[in-house]
């Protein structure tokens, strides 16, 4: 029996981080037998995050390193796919989660009305006295993170721009397929998925979840996929 290390979630959502609900996705596809640990403080993990994957024998930390370990086991995520689609999905896989997971993480952490949804959420496990310390030491933590990055020196304008032609690129290759590559999900699903159901789900109106929202092809894929491939 395998062991996720994940981060908790809620009815909603079986964890808040997407990397995490990718590793899960990824496990349910694989038919591997597998259960979930929930961690709140991952700092003694392997690169100090979660998920990590606990075997027999070994911690598999990060999402890409799960799903390296579980083809080099057998697991196919991508049957049927040519390597110019692989490379394809690859590629549009690294986009959405150097870009479009970045504004969800803005949107959650530095607007103020998301915030005061989240920081419960996000710091329920830390005991009250000190709850409102560690939160805003991470929050501002994140803001450094996302200033560095680039996504928070953007304009409201220029980062809606810049995520609306990512999220074109997905709508562009979903087409009018159930999944992005065919009939069935794929890696990309698993990894992508999560990212685009989690801004769906941000406790308040922001442009960004206004835009997946208001794509009606958008929403019955990420409702088709969450019955496909997130754990029961």
């Amino acid at each position: 029996m395998l062991t996720l290390l994940t981060f908790p979630g809620d009815d909603r959502q079986p964890s808040f981080s997407p990397f995490c609900v990718k590793a899960m996705c990824l496990l349910e596809m694989s038919g591997r037998e597998w259960e979930p640990t929930y961690l709140a403080e991952p700092s003694k993990m392997p690169y100090g995050r979660l998920p990590v994957l606990k075997t027999d024998s070994e911690l598999i930390p990060d999402s890409g390193n799960i799903q390296a370990w579980l083809v080099a086991r057998g697991a196919d995520f991508d049957a049927g796919l040519s390597a110019g689609e692989r490379a394809w999905s690859a590629a549009l896989v690294r986009m959405v989660e150097e870009g479009l997971r970045y504004g969800l993480v803005h949107d959650r952490w530095l607007r103020d009305d998301c915030w005061e949804a989240v920081r419960g959420r996000f710091f329920e496990a830390v005991p009250a006295a000190v709850r409102p310390i560690i939160a805003g030491t991470v929050r501002r933590r994140v803001r450094k993170t996302l200033k560095l990055q680039g996504t928070a020196q953007f304009s409201e304008a220029d980062r809606l721009a810049r995520l609306g032609r990512e999220l074109q690129a997905v709508r562009d290759t979903l087409g009018e397929k159930d999944y992005l590559f065919g009939s069935a999900p794929g890696s990309s699903d698993a990894a992508i998925v999560p990212v685009l159901d989690m801004i769906r789900d941000l406790p308040c109106k922001t442009g960004l979840r206004d835009m997946v929202r208001g794509d009606a092809r958008l929403m019955a894929w990420l409702d088709r996929a969450r019955a496909s491939m997130y754990p029961r």
